[in-house]
């Protein structure tokens, strides 16, 4: 049995479930907070609204009286102002045997202020005239609860104020006489607010569930949705892994993943063009290395059978071809480090018109026998460069070699020099030329150029790939174009050492 292994999708699916679940679970919290001091407030803020009856009465009573000590001579009077508005319930009538209805102060059910309406705190059952005559004293909870200030906020009558008190302003054409205090205080809910209380929760937890279950479906399709180009692109690694190049990825999103994707066919793009590039480079190597063992092998079958006698010609006939195998091992060697850096570089500061003149020099006799003028127009000294002199050397000899080789008896060679920002030496020949569309070509391994310049006159087609490896070593760049003298041009470019 293989463990259950966890698929990206599924840990994008519970990320976002994990947070809308959060989400949820901390409205619903902030959601019920909200509601019950809401509520809370809106029921005080009904018992406030209440009391404005009462302090319109005060009002009147002090235009009367001029000051508030009329209730101070008569505390029963305030309790009487109390009942007058409808702010306390009135004694009940007696019934039979002394008992009075509705002792608990309340009222009986379905009284109501005005004679209609729910029992309230602060709207009991209208007096009856025998109550008004002999007023009970205030029941408990208002005597803790109403007072009365002057404008001064001395005590009048009530309970002193305190932090939990709230000071209602009463007013006398436009200015302040006194204050009516009231403690806060938790309201009592009725089992009719409880309901609402509750159903107002059942309705959040049924949205809540909703939200959830809405949730659920849509982190499971941004999960699938999100996960789509990443199964596309493990699909494409892993048929790259089984060596199929051909395959694609199509770009249909505008973010990172789509970026990914494009990125992946780029890379595919060239993995295939680097599948064809080395199986033509074995091809190529195999045909360069075919070639001078076929002919070393012919002609020591030759000799062997008898065909061509064993002399002085033919062991240097089977010499060349040895020469020019060994070029070729050579050559591929040195390749070879170059693409794995290995090549060694031992840079100093030189003048590579010295190392060029040199070479020049080599070359003026090889040239001379077959009729090709050299010429080399670089005067002075020239720069100094930081640069390693013996592959400078090297880069040197397989132009002039590459001009030599391919440059028609008669010809000519012209190299001059251009100095400024950088250092600039032009190689130059003469016909045969190098077609147009092939000359872009002519850095690459054993590409040879047909006709003329094929492998007739000793060449293995590496030369100039050996020498731009070399070039770029030294920070320098190759160009390749038309030659005016009807051959092909080559500059090099190489960066100047500023120091002397």
């Amino acid at each position: 049995m293989f463990p259950f292994r966890t698929k990206i999708w599924h840990k994008l699916f519970f990320a976002i479930l994990l947070v809308v679940m959060l989400v949820l679970a901390i409205s619903m919290v902030l959601s019920r907070l909200s509601f019950q001091q809401g509520f809370t407030q809106y029921i005080e803020e009904v018992k406030l609204k209440q009391l404005d009856g009462f302090r319109q009465v005060l009002s009147e009573q002090y235009r009367q009286q001029k000051s508030w000590a009329f209730l101070q001579e008569n505390p029963r009077l305030w309790h009487q102002l109390l009942v007058e508005s409808n702010m306390l319930p009135p004694r009940p009538p007696r019934g039979p045997g002394g008992h009075r209805f509705g002792d608990s102060g309340f009222g009986r059910r379905g009284d109501g202020p005005r004679g209609g309406g729910p029992p309230s705190e602060f709207a009991p059952p209208r007096p009856t005239a025998a109550d008004e005559r002999h007023p009970p004293p205030p029941p408990r909870f208002m005597r803790e609860r109403l007072g009365l200030l002057d404008a001064a906020r001395t005590r009048v009558i009530g309970p002193p104020p305190t932090t939990k008190h709230r000071l209602l302003p009463i007013q006398l054409e436009q200015q302040v006489v006194g204050y009516l205090t009231l403690r806060i205080f938790t309201p009592r809910r009725t089992e009719l607010d409880q309901q609402f209380e509750q159903q107002q929760f059942d309705n959040l937890l049924l949205t809540a569930l909703l939200s959830l279950l809405i949730a659920i479906i849509a982190a499971l399709l941004l999960a699938r949705l999100f996960n789509r180009p990443i199964s596309d692109i493990a699909k494409m690694a892993r048929q790259l892994t089984a060596g199929q190049f051909e395959v694609r990825i199509e770009k249909i999103r505008q973010d990172e993943l789509g970026d990914l994707a494009a990125d992946l066919n780029i890379l595919v793009e060239t993995l295939e063009q680097n599948q064809r590039s080395r199986r033509q480079w074995i091809a190529d190597i195999s045909h360069e290395l075919r070639t001078p063992l076929t002919v070393l092998r012919g002609e020591l079958e030759a000799m062997e059978d008898g065909v061509r006698p064993l002399n002085r010609e033919s062991i240097q006939s089977l010499s060349l071809e040895v020469k020019q195998l060994k070029r070729l091992v050579d050559d591929l060697y040195q390749l070879s480090l170059s693409d794995q850096g290995s090549l060694s570089y031992v840079k100093e500061r030189v003048l590579p018109l010295e190392l060029l003149r040199d070479v020049a020099e080599g070359f003026t006799v090889t040239m001379q026998q077959r009729q090709i003028a050299l010429t080399v127009s670089c005067e002075g000294e020239g720069p100094h460069l930081l640069a390693d002199p013996q592959r400078l050397t090297q880069l040197f000899t397989n132009l002039l070699e590459n001009s030599q080789r391919y440059t028609d008896e008669g010809g000519e060679v012209k190299v001059h020099c251009e100095v400024g920002a950088s250092f600039l030496i032009h190689f130059e020949d003469s016909a045969p030329g190098v077609p147009p569309e092939l000359i872009p070509r002519i850095f690459e391994r054993l590409f040879r150029v047909e006709g003329s310049r094929n492998r007739d006159h000793g060449g293995s087609g590496l030369g100039l790939s050996i020498v731009q490896s070399i070039a770029k070593a030294h920070g320098g760049e190759l160009r390749a174009g038309p030659s005016p003298l009807g051959g092909l041009k080559i500059s090099l470019q190489l960066p100047v050492d500023q120091e002397r």
